[in-house]
């Protein structure tokens, strides 16, 4: 992605900033890579330590450096994509049909971030509560009605930083059908909610989603081994049915320096007899 450079007269602190970040983004700065010292750049620059340390101040804010205060500041290493698409969904609806020996080597978080499950720890939590003014206008519920309510996390073994968290709501009403999907002893689920859903008889047409950016806490930053200045992105799912029913909602979280999300919109041809452009007509 282009950055704009700070333009006019600026404080010193931006325009140091400015040179790193040409440096980081022209690959002249590798991930990893020392940066200058604060004595060294305020040595090139003619101006006061503090000026060199805000310019670091600024990199760390925009996720591009870790370290400084006390600690030699060097280019962040780019963390784990997630990946969110239409594709990925897609793969994970075809996982619910494949073996149960296989459906149990790949699971959502190996899916979206290449992440192999072997390497994280997850946590599940079930609870019934009932649908508030929100979930009972996205779930077409009287508000009351009995919802399940899930919390997943998954945090990296090694380090114990949080890789996936989110919270999912299904009226009760669609699965108490099958008792096994009302305890959470029998997570991680092999296929996930797509697979939950088939052995009640329910097939996943299309997921919606919508994207907010919100603004993290301390401690969400340090769950998720967050730089200063980042956001967060919430996600909100909505699987829907072949019958039109939103059968499943999530609330996802994702840090947004990690998280590319691919949006297809399919459009609607013209009609082969459509007019062809004139030029003379505009």
């Amino acid at each position: 992605m282009l950055t704009s450079r700070t333009e006019g007269t600026v404080p010193i602190k931006y325009q140091i900033a400015d040179s790193i970040r040409t440096a980081i983004e022209s690959g002249e700065l590798q991930p990893g890579d020392p940066l200058p010292t604060v004595d060294e750049l305020s040595a090139r620059w003619r101006c006061a330590p503090l000026m060199a340390r805000e310019a670091i101040d600024v990199l760390k804010g925009e996720g591009l450096v870790t370290g400084g205060r006390g600690k030699r500041a060097v280019v962040r290493k780019p963390p784990k994509r997630i990946r969110l698409s239409s594709a990925v969904t897609q793969e994970q609806k075809d996982l619910v049909l494949r073996p149960e020996s296989e459906r149990r080597k790949r699971g959502a978080i190996e899916i979206t971030s290449d992440i192999p499950i072997d390497d994280t720890t997850s946590s599940h939590t079930y609870s019934i509560g009932t649908a508030d003014a929100d979930l009972a206008e996205e779930f077409s519920v009287p508000v009351g009605t009995q919802i399940q309510r899930r919390i997943y996390e998954m945090t990296e073994r090694e380090g114990g930083h949080r890789v996936a968290f989110s919270v999912s709501y299904i009226p009760l009403a669609i699965i108490e059908s099958n008792p096994d999907l009302l305890d959470e002893a029998n997570e991680p689920w092999p296929g996930g909610h797509q697979h939950q859903l088939y052995t009640v008889g329910i097939e996943i047409d299309r997921v919606v989603r919508s994207v907010i950016a919100i603004q993290p806490t301390p401690g969400d930053r340090q769950k998720w081994a967050m730089e200063p200045g980042v956001p967060l992105l919430r996600v909100r799912s909505r699987s829907v049915d072949t019958i039109g029913r939103v059968v499943e909602l999530s609330d996802a979280a994702y840090p947004a320096d990690r998280t590319e999300i691919t949006f297809t919109d399919h459009l609607e041809r013209w009609p082969a007899d459509c007019p062809k452009y004139d030029a003379s007509r505009g």
